[in-house]
Protein backbone atom coordinates (compact mmCIF):
# COMPACT_ATOMS: atom_id res chain seq x y z
CA UNK A 1 0.00 0.00 0.00
CA UNK A 2 2.58 2.08 0.53
CA UNK A 3 4.60 1.63 -2.56
CA UNK A 4 1.13 2.97 -4.52
CA UNK A 5 1.12 6.21 -1.83
CA UNK A 6 4.73 6.70 -3.25
CA UNK A 7 4.17 6.11 -6.68
CA UNK A 8 1.38 8.40 -6.67
CA UNK A 9 3.33 11.32 -4.79
CA UNK A 10 6.29 10.80 -7.09
CA UNK A 11 3.84 10.81 -9.93
CA UNK A 12 2.17 14.42 -9.23
CA UNK A 13 5.93 15.84 -8.30
CA UNK A 14 6.55 15.07 -11.46
CA UNK A 15 3.48 16.11 -13.41
CA UNK A 16 3.70 19.50 -11.09
CA UNK A 17 7.54 20.30 -11.60
CA UNK A 18 7.40 19.65 -15.36
CA UNK A 19 3.85 22.22 -16.09
CA UNK A 20 4.60 24.85 -13.60
CA UNK A 21 5.86 28.40 -14.52
CA UNK A 22 7.33 29.21 -10.89
CA UNK A 23 10.45 30.43 -10.06
CA UNK A 24 12.44 27.24 -8.03
CA UNK A 25 9.68 24.77 -7.82
CA UNK A 26 9.28 22.15 -5.34
CA UNK A 27 6.75 19.69 -3.93
CA UNK A 28 6.66 18.81 0.03
CA UNK A 29 5.63 16.09 1.46
CA UNK A 30 4.90 16.27 5.15
CA UNK A 31 5.89 12.77 7.19
CA UNK A 32 7.19 12.40 10.85
CA UNK A 33 10.17 10.58 9.80
CA UNK A 34 11.37 12.17 7.19
CA UNK A 35 15.00 10.29 6.35
CA UNK A 36 12.72 6.93 6.36
CA UNK A 37 10.49 8.27 3.97
CA UNK A 38 13.54 9.65 2.02
CA UNK A 39 15.20 6.27 1.81
CA UNK A 40 11.82 4.65 0.68
CA UNK A 41 11.76 7.12 -2.00
CA UNK A 42 15.05 6.11 -3.43
CA UNK A 43 14.17 2.91 -2.51
CA UNK A 44 11.42 2.89 -4.67
CA UNK A 45 12.81 5.09 -7.72
CA UNK A 46 15.73 2.33 -8.00
CA UNK A 47 13.21 -0.63 -7.95
CA UNK A 48 11.21 0.86 -10.81
CA UNK A 49 14.52 1.96 -12.83
CA UNK A 50 15.72 -2.30 -12.44
CA UNK A 51 11.92 -3.11 -13.46
CA UNK A 52 11.20 -1.05 -16.40
CA UNK A 53 14.63 -2.08 -17.85
CA UNK A 54 13.68 -4.73 -20.41
CA UNK A 55 9.66 -3.37 -20.35
CA UNK A 56 10.21 -0.80 -24.13
CA UNK A 57 6.58 0.93 -23.70
CA UNK A 58 7.80 1.78 -20.12
CA UNK A 59 10.37 4.98 -19.74
CA UNK A 60 12.53 3.05 -16.96
CA UNK A 61 14.53 6.60 -16.04
CA UNK A 62 11.47 8.37 -15.31
CA UNK A 63 12.16 9.10 -11.70
CA UNK A 64 16.03 9.81 -12.36
CA UNK A 65 15.34 13.61 -12.77
CA UNK A 66 14.66 14.32 -8.90
CA UNK A 67 16.37 15.25 -6.47
CA UNK A 68 14.75 14.30 -2.92
CA UNK A 69 15.88 16.17 0.17
CA UNK A 70 14.64 15.70 3.86
CA UNK A 71 14.04 18.44 5.96
CA UNK A 72 12.50 18.75 9.36
CA UNK A 73 8.90 18.28 8.90
CA UNK A 74 8.88 15.80 5.26
CA UNK A 75 10.53 15.77 2.16
CA UNK A 76 11.01 18.77 -0.55
CA UNK A 77 10.80 17.16 -4.36
CA UNK A 78 12.50 19.31 -6.73
CA UNK A 79 13.60 18.89 -10.52
CA UNK A 80 17.97 18.58 -11.45
CA UNK A 81 16.69 19.59 -14.40
CA UNK A 82 15.33 23.00 -12.53
CA UNK A 83 19.21 23.21 -11.47
CA UNK A 84 21.40 26.13 -12.26
CA UNK A 85 24.53 24.83 -14.46
CA UNK A 86 27.67 25.05 -12.55
CA UNK A 87 30.04 27.85 -12.87
CA UNK A 88 33.28 26.99 -13.44
CA UNK A 89 36.06 29.61 -12.89
CA UNK A 90 39.95 29.77 -13.33
CA UNK A 91 42.37 30.99 -10.54
CA UNK A 92 42.19 34.26 -11.85
CA UNK A 93 38.08 34.78 -11.67
CA UNK A 94 37.64 34.43 -15.26
CA UNK A 95 34.66 32.33 -15.66
CA UNK A 96 35.36 29.59 -18.03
Amino acid sequence: MQSTDISNALDKAIEYLDNTEREEPHVKVKHDNPFALRMRMYKFMKAYAIQMKDNEVVDESKYKHLNVQAVADGVVITSSLEQEPLTIVNESGEEL
